[in-house]
This record gives C-alpha cells, sequence and structure tokens, in this order.
C-alpha cells in the first residue's frame, strides 16, 4: 500500500501552518489561510539555544553563591589572623620576660632591713609602647615606712647593664605590700634587679 509523506511548512504572508503532500514541496498553491499565493516549502524550525535557560540560570545561581561563600570565606580567615596577632601581643604584653630576685637571703641588706622584694619582671603595657619593671616589695617590720625608694639596674639579653630605674611610694604599712611600677626608658632591658631601697628617716 503506497502512502503519501506529508509535509509540514507555512504560509509566506500570514505564516499559517500548511500540511502539503512531499511531492508538492517548491510548487505554488493558495494558502488556505490568508488566500494568497504561497510557495510550499518546510518550515524552518524555532531557533533555540543550544544551552537550556534552565541551565544558565542555575549556572549563574551557583556563580554568585560560590563568589559569596569565596568572600565570606577571606573575610574569615582575615578576622582570624587578627584574633591570633591580637593574643599573641597580649601574650607578649603579660608574659615576665625575666624575673630576678626569686628568694629572700637572710644575709641581704635589703632583708635585714625589714623588706621583702619579688621576683621582678619586665613588661611591656598592652596596647602602649611603655614597659615597666613591676613587682611587690613588702614591709616585714611592725612599723610604717615613709617616703620609700627603690632603685634597679636594667640589662639586656647579654647580661650587660643598660639603664636603671626607680619608683616611689610615700607611706607603706607595717606587714604590707607596695606594687611597684617604675618605667623603663630603655627598649633594650630584658631584666632587672634592685639596685637599692632607701627610706625618709
Amino acid at each position: 500500500m503506497n502512502r503519501t509523506k506529508y509535509l509540514k511548512g507555512e504560509c509566506q504572508h500570514c505564516h499559517g501552518h500548511i500540511e502539503f503532500p512531499a511531492e508538492s514541496a517548491g510548487l505554488t498553491t493558495t494558502c488556505p489561510h490568508c488566500g494568497k499565493q504561497t510557495e510550499l516549502f518546510l518550515a524552518a524550525p524555532k531557533d533555540e539555544p543550544t544551552i537550556p535557560r534552565a541551565t544558565i540560570v542555575y549556572t549563574i545561581i551557583a556563580v554568585v553563591i560560590l563568589g559569596a561563600g569565596l568572600v565570606g570565606a577571606i573575610i574569615a580567615l582575615k578576622m582570624a589572623q587578627r584574633t591570633i596577632s591580637h593574643k599573641n601581643d597580649e601574650a607578649i604584653a603579660q608574659a615576665p620576660v625575666a624575673p630576678t630576685n626569686s628568694t629572700p637571703n637572710p644575709d641581704d641588706p635589703i632583708t635585714q632591713a625589714g623588706f621583702r622584694v619579688s621576683p621582678v619582671t619586665i613588661e611591656k603595657t598592652k596596647g602602649s609602647s611603655l614597659i615597666y619593671a613591676l613587682g611587690t616589695l613588702s614591709n616585714a617590720s611592725d612599723r610604717q615606712r615613709f617616703g620609700v625608694k627603690i632603685q634597679f639596674d636594667l640589662f639586656d639579653d647579654s647580661g650587660q647593664k643598660v639603664g636603671a630605674a626607680k619608683d616611689y611610694q610615700q607611706l607603706i604599712e607595717p606587714k604590707s605590700e607596695w606594687k611597684f611600677h617604675a618605667l623603663v626608658v630603655t627598649s633594650k632591658a630584658t631584666s632587672a634587679k634592685v639596685a637599692s631601697i632607701t627610706e625618709e628617716k
């Protein structure tokens, strides 16, 4: 049984759909829609993007999300670096550099004078470039001490003397403590030793 193959085309004028036998391709006929003469030819396929629209949309969304994630990761990394740096600075500022005068010596003139000196540390003030010699001076006697002045010799890493520092307290009550806070003017100092303690008589 011979079956005629039909093709689908459209009118050149109104673009109405026309179905015609394959052997009639290229011939002229009257359009059943607009009544004008038109040539029978296959309808051109509709232009479609080679990449589906949904794929393009999803790709753009994925790129935006990845970009935002990358920016967030960079910001978090910088914040973490700042936090670590800040903590390191705090640790350096708070850590004693070189304690001295560890245990009281009964034959020491300071001990014999009725004072006790804690280990002395050189510390940098947090958030500042100022350096201090810190420690505690105790009045081990039963009397008040007036006009107490403590002096320190400052040393560098090699043990060379690089300067001096001092602090003053008007009154230290019996059996009480004074936390001295002597300003160190040289950045080379890494340790301090009590040179003398004097008081007003």
